[in-house]
C-alpha cells in the first residue's frame, strides 16, 4: 500500500511504514526480492521538504530535492561545489531527476551476494542483511561487510553538515555522520531493519570564500554506476583541510593523517602515499562487482585528480 502525504503531520501517521523518497533505490531490491516493504510513504509531495536556501549563515536544502536540482543550483555550484558535483554524477539523468538527496543519503549498503535474485541467493545461506548470522565476505565476521555507495555523503560530510529528521514525534537535528551511523548499522542487521524517522532538512555552515573543495568519483561507467571508490577533498579558507573517501567501507571514512599533509609543503606525491597507507588501515577491501580487492587497492590513488585544488 502507497502514500502520499502532502504535510509532515500526515506523514507522521505511517509509524510502521517505509519512508522513500523517489524510490529508485528500492525499485531493483524488490525486483530481487530481498525486500518486501508492504507500506510505502512517498514524501516528494510534501512542499516542505523541498527547496535550496540561504538561513543566516547557513545553505538548507530540502530532503525531497532532487539531485539533478542539487547538481543545477547555483548557491551550492558557488558555495559548495563538491556536493553539486557529486549529485551530477550519480546514475543516471533520468534517475537523477527522481532520486532524491534524503533517499540517497539513507540508501542500503550494497554486497555481491546480496544485491543478487531471489534464485541466485536460495543456493547460500543466509545473510545478516537477509535475516541469517553470517556475513559471506568474511565469514567471521560478526557484522555485516556490505559497502555503502552515497556520492552524496562523501561530500556533504566534507562540510560539517548537519541534519535535522524527525523521530517518534520530535524534531533533531544533528551531524548527518552521528545520523549515517546509526542508519548503517541498523541496514547492516538486516535489509529490513530501518530507522523509523523522517529526514526532513540539511544544514550546510557557508565557508569563507577562500576555501576551495572538490569531489572525484572513480567507476566502471562514472555518470551510471555506483562508485568503485570516491573522494572529497577542501583546503585553503579558515577551516582545516579535510578530506572523505567513500565506498571503501560500511560507510564514509574520513582520512586524517592525509588531509593534514595537505596544509604542509608536502609533494603530491607524499600525499598520495600517505592516502595509500591510511586507507589500508581504515577500509578492508571486500569482493565487489567488476573489481578485486588487490585492484580495489590500485583504486586509492583516485586522489590524485583532487590535488590541482592545492595550487588554485
Amino acid at each position: 500500500m502507497n502514500h502520499f502525504p502532502t504535510t509532515l503531520l500526515d506523514a507522521q501517521q505511517y509509524s510502521n511504514a517505509t519512508y522513500v523518497g523517489g524510490a529508485t533505490d528500492l525499485m531493483p531490491l524488490f525486483k530481487n526480492n530481498v525486500r518486501d516493504d508492504q507500506e510505502l510513504v512517498f514524501l516528494t509531495r510534501i512542499p516542505e521538504l523541498h527547496g535550496i536556501e540561504v538561513e543566516g549563515k547557513r545553505l538548507r536544502i530540502g530532503a525531497a530535492v532532487t539531485l539533478t536540482e542539487l547538481a543545477e543550483s547555483p548557491l551550492l555550484q558557488k558555495h559548495f561545489p563538491a556536493a553539486a558535483q557529486a549529485a551530477s554524477v550519480v546514475a543516471s539523468p533520468q534517475i537523477r531527476n527522481i532520486a532524491t538527496l534524503g533517499g540517497n543519503i539513507m540508501q542500503d549498503r550494497r554486497c555481491i551476494y546480496f544485491n543478487q535474485s531471489e534464485g541466485w541467493r536460495s543456493a547460500i545461506p543466509l545473510c545478516f542483511k537477509t535475516g541469517g548470522k553470517v556475513c559471506h565476505q568474511i565469514p567471521n565476521s560478526p557484522v555485516c561487510r556490505a559497502i555503502y555507495y552515497s556520492d552524496a555523503a562523501t561530500a556533504l560530510l566534507l562540510y560539517e553538515c548537519e541534519v535535522s529528521y524527525l523521530e517518534q514525534g520530535r524534531t533533531v537535528s544533528e551531524p548527518l555522520s552521528s545520523l549515517l551511523h546509526r542508519h548503517i548499522e541498523a541496514n547492516g542487521l538486516s535489509c529490513h531493519e530501518h530507522l523509523p524517522v523522517i529526514v526532513t532538512h540539511f544544514h550546510l555552515p557557508i565557508p569563507s570564500g577562500e576555501e576551495r573543495s572538490g569531489f572525484h568519483k572513480y567507476a566502471m561507467r562514472t555518470t551510471i554506476d555506483f562508485p568503485l571508490i570516491n573522494f572529497a577533498l577542501r583546503c585553503g579558507g579558515e577551516r582545516r583541510a579535510k578530506l572523505i573517501a567513500g565506498a571503501v567501507a560500511p560507510e564514509p571514512v574520513e582520512l586524517t593523517q592525509t588531509a593534514a599533509l595537505l596544509e604542509t609543503d608536502s609533494s603530491d606525491d607524499d600525499v598520495l602515499q600517505a592516502c595509500v597507507q591510511e586507507l589500508k588501515a581504515l577500509a578492508k577491501p571486500i569482493k565487489e562487482a567488476c573489481i578485486t580487492p588487490p585492484r580495489k587497492r590500485d583504486l586509492y590513488l583516485q586522489l590524485a585528480p583532487l590535488l590541482e585544488l592545492r595550487r588554485r
